[in-house]
Formats: structure tokens, C-alpha cells, sequence
């Protein structure tokens, strides 16, 4: 039983080790999911005449590390309602060892302070509340008894002869954040800046024990500018800061966007970027947008040590953005920058 055990905890320690540089779910292209960006871009900030915005997310990574890569779902909407934001979304994480399992589950609202019609300086706050979830299910651990000796591994079809209970928890959680861009369309540049706090309730995140764990607040901060460079090309350098407990991470990049073409059947946008996570990864983004939907893609190469146990496998992420108008078929309006 101590060597099995010994088993459990190794698994426990590679999947903490993993999480170390961002305890919450972390997004390579964190700007095409903005009601998980920051509360208070609710509503805020989309295409110009578009009254509503659906959002998603699909992230896989560690694959060479784990039976199973470590995966993230989620999908958000929001829409504007004269100047409140109302919307939320669901994101959910699940870990390649020991089948553990963190959902988070929002409603998000936001205010836009200033008028958008008498002033270029846009402030809105926004407020998120709703449920944290988290489940571990030991069972689906390998232990020693399930040794192949024919292959020398692990094989999850051996009976381990072990069982344990279920653990999963849920608490209230609830996130807050403002934002300040400048839009003047008479200028040429378009600077904003954020900054988000999640878990301000600071949730039990612990299954038992005598201590009570709480989740760290984490800290966001958003910034970058619109260049537009000329009619069809648009420059947007970008930074994120992200710190939570001990964990941070910084994020820098730049993403462009060229119009390809701008007729009234049919609009396509080329969508194309760079960005490197410090001490970790350089992430490479490339798109398309076709009027109102934008698909994206991109990959991480990691740069860290543990590029080593990777074999050269790095993070995948996939976005799907489409907004639209009240009343318009989702698939028929129109959508500018």
C-alpha cells in the first residue's frame, strides 16, 4: 500500500508542478474570450452596430507528459443593452492525471460610465458572480498493480483493486473589473488598459482535511493599443500580467488584421499574430474572419525546461467568435472592426 500510495502522490505532484505558472485556467488567446478577460468588457467594446457576441474556446497541452492532455472548454456570450453589458460563461478544465475536474460558472454584468456618444473615453465596470466547482476522482489513477509485465507500463485495463471516494466541492465565487479605452475615430491609435480581480470571495477549495484551503485571488492586467496603419491594415500590440499567490505570468505579443477584401456580399479579414509567454512559451496565432464570424488558431512552443519531456508537443487553442444584430440571422450580419 506505500509504494501505491507513493503512486498517488507523484501523480498529485506532476499535475501541481504543471499548474505551478497559472493556478486557473490560462488562455494563449485570452483576448478572443472577454467576458473571462475581464467583467467589465460585458457587452463592451464589439463590432460596430453588433448588439451581441457568442464566444468559445477549446485548449488541449501536455500531451507528452500525461495519458490524456490537459484540456479547457468554454463558451461565453454577452450583449448590450443600451449602456449595461448583460451576458456570462462556463469554462471548464480537466487534468490528464486523476480525472480532475474545475468548472467555473458566471453571470456577468457591466455598466459603461461615460457616454460613448459625447466622450472618446470609454470607462466600464462589470461584476461577475456565480458557482466554483471542483471534483477528483482517485479511482482513475494507475497503481502498481496494474503493471504490464509483458510491456514493462502501466495498462488501465488491469483491475487495481483499489477504490476511493469521489471528492467534489461547490462554493459561491465572484470576480469584479474595469476598463478604460480611448476611441477617437478621428485618430489613428486606440489605447486601453484593464484591470480584473477574480475570486474576491476567495471559495474553499480544499475536499477536507483540518486546514481549510482558499483559492488566491488573481490579479489581471490588460493592455495595448489599436494602430490602425491604413484602411486595411490594423496593428493591436498587446500585455498580460496575471498574478495569483506565488503563481504570475506575463504574456507580450502583437495581432494584426488585414482586410483581404471589403465588398457588400462578402467581407474576409486575415487574422495573424505573435506573442511570447515569459519563461514559457512562444505562441504563434493565425485566422480568418468572414463578416461576422472569426476562427483562430494557435500553438505554443514551449521554451521552458520542460520542453525537455515534451517531444516537442506543444499547446493547441482554437477560438470561435460570431456577433451580430438583433433580429439579423447570426450568420448574415455584418460585423467592422
Amino acid at each position: 500500500m506505500k509504494t501505491k500510495l507513493i503512486y498517488i502522490l507523484v501523480s498529485l505532484y506532476c499535475f501541481l508542478a504543471i499548474q505551478l505558472k497559472a493556478q486557473d485556467p490560462h488562455l494563449a488567446q485570452y483576448d478572443a474570450f472577454p467576458v473571462y478577460l475581464n467583467p467589465s468588457l460585458t457587452g463592451n467594446y464589439l463590432g460596430e452596430g453588433d448588439d451581441y457576441r457568442i464566444s468559445s474556446v477549446y485548449r488541449s497541452q501536455w500531451r507528452a507528459l500525461t495519458p490524456k492532455p490537459f484540456t479547457t472548454y468554454g463558451v461565453g456570450y454577452d450583449q448590450k443593452i443600451n449602456r449595461f453589458g448583460l451576458g456570462g460563461y462556463i469554462i471548464d478544465d480537466k487534468s490528464g492525471v486523476g480525472n480532475y475536474n474545475t468548472m467555473n460558472v458566471q453571470v456577468s454584468g457591466s455598466y459603461l460610465i461615460t457616454d460613448p456618444k459625447t466622450s472618446p473615453h470609454l470607462l466600464s465596470a462589470g461584476v461577475q458572480m456565480g458557482i466554483f466547482y471542483k471534483s477528483f476522482n482517485p479511482n482513475s489513477l494507475l497503481y502498481e498493480s496494474q503493471l504490464d509485465n509483458s510491456t514493462g507500463t502501466l495498462n488501465p485495463n488491469i483491475n487495481s483493486g483499489e477504490f476511493y471516494k469521489k471528492n467534489s466541492l461547490v462554493n459561491f465565487d465572484a470576480n469584479m473589473g474595469v476598463f478604460y479605452k480611448y476611441r477617437d475615430v478621428q485618430k489613428k491609435f486606440w489605447p486601453y488598459i484593464g484591470l480584473s480581480l477574480f475570486h474576491v470571495n476567495q471559495p474553499k477549495e480544499n475536499f477536507g482535511g483540518a486546514a481549510e484551503t482558499r483559492l488566491p485571488i488573481r490579479w489581471d492586467v490588460q493592455a495595448g493599443c489599436d494602430f490602425l496603419i491604413s484602411e486595411k491594415f490594423k496593428l493591436t500590440p498587446t500585455v498580460l500580467y496575471m498574478n495569483q499567490a506565488k503563481a504570475w505570468e506575463l504574456n507580450m505579443g502583437a495581432l494584426g488584421y488585414y482586410k483581404l477584401n471589403d465588398s457588400k456580399e462578402v467581407r474576409y479579414d486575415l487574422i495573424f499574430g505573435l506573442n511570447y509567454r515569459l519563461q514559457d512559451a512562444i505562441i504563434i496565432q493565425a485566422g480568418i474572419k468572414k463578416d461576422n464570424i472569426a476562427l483562430r488558431m494557435s500553438y505554443d512552443i514551449n521554451t521552458s525546461y520542460l520542453s525537455s519531456y515534451t517531444n516537442g508537443k506543444g499547446g493547441f487553442e482554437m477560438t470561435l467568435i460570431i456577433m451580430g444584430k438583433k433580429g439579423t440571422p447570426i450568420f448574415k450580419s455584418m460585423s467592422k472592426y
